[in-house]
C-alpha cells in the first residue's frame, strides 16, 4: 500500500526528530520510506503564540492494515516524547499525521483518512505536493496540486536549505 504521512515538530531538535521518526517508522517495521519531502519551517496555525514548526511529507509503502499502521505512528510519538493526551494545535516534539491511504476512505472512531483537515493547510500540502503532486484526494477528487493553488490559508511556509538546515 501507497500511503502518505504529515511530519512535524516545534520543541527540540526539530530537523533531528522528523528524521528520527522516519528511521524509526522503518525500524519498527511499519513501512518503507520511499520518498521524503524537504523540510519546511512553518508558521503555527491556531495557536500562534509559540515556536514555528519544521513539517515535511512522506510516502511510505507498507503491508500493514490501516488502523494498526496509524497506531504504530501514534507510538512512534509516544516513544519519542509526545505527552498524552495531546494538546490540540499546541507545540510537540513530533506530530505523525496519517494523511492519505491510497484511495480509501476511512473513517472510525479512532482514524479518519483523509486526513479531515489536511485539504486547509498549507504547512500540508506544501510538502506533499514537493513528492505527491498528482496524487489525489479521494473525497474531493482534487489533486495535491489543485487543492494547493485554490487554498485560502496564507500561512508562511518556507523551504529550508538541506546544506544549512535549522
Amino acid at each position: 500500500m501507497k500511503v502518505f504521512i504529515g511530519l512535524g515538530a516545534n520543541l527540540g531538535e526539530r530537523a533531528a526528530a522528523i528524521r528520527e521518526a522516519l528511521d524509526l517508522l522503518e525500524a519498527r517495521g511499519l513501512g518503507r520510506v520511499v520518498r521524503a519531502s524537504s523540510l519546511y519551517r512553518t508558521e503555527p496555525v491556531g495557536f500562534r503564540d509559540q515556536p514555528w514548526f519544521i513539517n515535511a511529507a512522506a510516502q511510505i509503502e507498507t503491508g500493514m492494515d490501516p488502523a494498526d499502521f496509524f497506531f504504530g505512528l501514534q507510538e512512534i510519538e509516544r516513544e519519542m516524547g509526545r505527552p498524552q493526551p495531546r494538546v490540540a494545535q499546541g507545540p510537540r516534539l513530533i506530530d505523525l499525521d496519517l494523511l492519505l491511504w491510497e484511495e480509501a476512505v476511512i473513517s472510525s472512531p479512532d482514524l479518519k483518512v483523509p486526513h479531515p483537515r489536511m485539504h486547509l493547510r498549507r504547512f500540508v500540502l506544501v510538502p506533499l505536493a514537493e513528492i505527491a503532486p498528482l496524487a489525489r484526494h479521494p473525497s474531493l477528487k482534487l489533486t495535491i496540486t489543485d487543492l494547493l493553488e485554490s487554498l485560502a490559508d496564507t500561512s508562511v511556509v518556507e523551504k529550508l536549505d538541506r546544506d544549512n538546515p535549522p
